[in-house]
């Protein structure tokens, strides 16, 4: 979800040993660099699903989606059109991404696994294209890092739902009925969808990044904030229920900044 991170100011960087990505140690410290845990992360499915089930899990998960959502063709084109456009200048450009619009007055837009990322149509009339692909390019970014398959590497079903992933096939039977049960009831709770603060903030890192490559102006980043920020203090009942628990949205705008200034100077 497109949500608000807190910045990690005059916080000595660290290097991580995440599941799916791997980053060399930095040697020296690194202050006022929000961004700096994530600057050398190579990212893969190591010690995760591998592509071919996650794969089979975002089709899963979509067909619940489906179930619990009412999905429209309105504005669907200019979403895939811009959302193709910041796939293919992110770090995971060979996916096949599926984007999809979901019909709602609550501005939202979250991402599964497999590469399905979806926006609502409250959102779409907010924002202009540089302001949509920003989110967009946000949401490709926790699928480049795989945060929602490290999310579900940490429950209690993983090895359960993994060795079913594995051996379906396509055909319905029970391993496909316990499957669908375990995904609706992860669509059912948000689980899989709802993300870390670190994690929001290294999607936002990742999309503000791939803007540019992608042909678009990162200060949509900065707007967009700023309007889902003057949403918040006016109606934030309009904001969805994933925005619930987000920091301020002033850190990330400054998080943002402190980004664009720095691509500009190399």
């Amino acid at each position: 979800m497109l949500c608000t991170t807190t910045a990690q100011s005059l916080v000595p960087a660290r290097s991580h040993d995440r599941l799916g990505s791997t980053a060399p140690a930095i040697s020296s410290i690194q202050y006022d660099d929000p961004y700096s845990d994530y600057r050398n992360v190579r990212y893969s499915n190591a010690g995760l699903l591998n592509e071919r089930d996650e794969i089979k899990l975002g089709t899963q998960l979509h067909r619940e989606v489906t179930k619990k959502y009412n999905l429209t063709d309105v504005g669907l084109d200019r979403v895939d059109r811009i959302g193709q456009r910041c796939v293919k200048a992110s770090l995971r450009p060979t996916m096949l991404y599926k984007f999809h619009v979901i019909q709602s007055r609550e501005i939202n837009g979250f991402s599964l696994p497999g590469g399905h990322i979806y926006i609502t149509t409250a959102l779409l009339r907010l924002a202009n294209d540089n302001e949509l692909a920003s989110v967009l390019s946000h949401e490709v970014g926790h699928v480049v890092a795989r945060h929602s398959l490290k999310t579900l590497k940490k429950s209690q079903e993983y090895d359960d739902m993994a060795k079913q992933l594995g051996e379906l096939t396509g055909v319905a039977g029970d391993i496909a009925r316990d499957l669908g049960v375990a995904v609706g009831q992860m669509v059912g709770s948000g689980f899989i969808m709802i993300h870390t603060r670190e994690e929001e903030r290294e999607a936002d890192f990742l999309g503000v990044r791939t803007m540019p490559k992608a042909g678009f102006d990162p200060q949509g980043m900065v707007t967009m904030f700023q309007k889902l920020q003057r949403i918040e203090e006016s109606n934030s009942d309009l904001l969805g229920s994933l925005f619930s628990d987000h920091p301020d949205a002033e850190e990330r705008i400054a998080n943002t900044r402190y980004e664009i200034a720095r691509m500009k100077r190399r």
